[in-house]
């Protein structure tokens, strides 16, 4: 059946109500007051998806005030595309191709979130004489931001998979190496780092609530939401792959509030498989809200400090 504006507008109206409504509402956006970050795999995000996909996925970034983005392919006019149809607020960092050929990007609403100056790839040191060393397959992105008073970095990172043993091994390698890692800078001296707060999000790969790679991923006292160890991240609704998890500081708190958004329920209704799995992704994007510190609370903690 062919597309028509009609078409595509009413499903646009349809997303909107999805995401504006319960059970799977968004939460307001609240300049200084409260951060909506959100974590996307847009599978093999590259030239190649339609001008309809595209806007769809325009309409859903538009909703949060930074977006990690994974699986984005070495050709980038695809994102360009991307950016052109969000409001000319919206900004994007993007990395060098990494495994896979893929890279990694941060769109984000500069009315709500600057860019403080740091990005980087994470990479591990390895010996001069032998130039060899342990890395992670795709070599995970980091940037600063400061949204309000709030200054973080994010790590966007996309864990390598696998099915064997010996993959499946180096999967739970990789999240340890990159959560150890974290925690270290984390631990820094508050002089000699960017920043201390930190938050990881991107592509896990962990397969169920609690399993070997979930600990792996808490293992050094990493906060998540109480839901997402069991929130559904994937199109079909029956994996966990997708994570936001957070270094837990007094200057910024958890609001309670994370979901994905299931566009699969209201797009691409007219196409034989419905939803849009193959035509956007085959996870959804996975969200959450942040409550970031007022002055007259930092200036309370300064005051109460021990």
């Amino acid at each position: 059946m062919p597309e028509s504006d009609v078409t595509i507008a009413k499903e646009r109206q349809a997303l909107m109500k999805l995401m504006d409504e319960e059970p799977f509402g968004i939460s307001k956006r609240k300049v200084d007051e409260n951060i909506l970050i959100a974590t996307w795999n847009i599978r093999h995000f590259s030239n190649k998806k339609s001008q309809r996909a595209i806007q769809y996925i325009a309409d859903i970034c538009e909703r949060f005030d930074i977006i990690a983005l994974q699986e984005v392919k070495t050709d980038l006019r695809g994102l360009t595309r991307l950016q052109k149809l969000l409001p000319g607020n919206y900004k994007i960092l993007v990395s060098d191709p990494t495994g896979n050929y893929e890279r990694f990007a941060f769109i984000y609403d500069k009315r709500t979130v600057i860019s403080t100056g740091l990005v980087c790839e994470i990479g591990f040191n390895v010996p001069a004489e032998s130039h060899q060393g342990y890395q992670l397959h795709r070599m995970p992105y980091c940037a600063s931001f400061r949204a309000g008073r709030f200054d973080f970095v994010i790590a966007n990172a996309h864990i390598f998979c696998g099915s064997s043993a010996k993959e499946k091994l180096q999967r739970e390698e990789e999240i340890k190496m990159l959560v150890e890692f974290i925690d270290k800078r984390a631990r820094t001296a508050r002089t000699k780092v960017f920043d201390r707060d930190f938050f990881v999000v991107g592509d896990f790969n962990i397969e169920e609530a609690e399993d070997k790679f979930f600990e792996a991923l808490v293992s050094k006292g990493f906060q998540m939401p109480p839901t997402m160890n069991s929130l559904k991240t994937n199109f079909g609704r029956d994996g966990t792959f997708d994570k936001i998890a957070w270094v837990n500081r007094r200057s910024f708190s958890f609001s309670g509030n994370v979901n994905v958004v299931p566009f699969g329920e209201v797009l691409f209704q007219d196409c034989t498989i419905k939803g849009g799995e193959k035509q956007i992704s085959d996870h959804l994007p996975l969200w959450a809200e942040f409550e970031i510190n007022k002055l007259t609370q930092e200036l309370d903690q300064i005051i109460n400090r021990p």
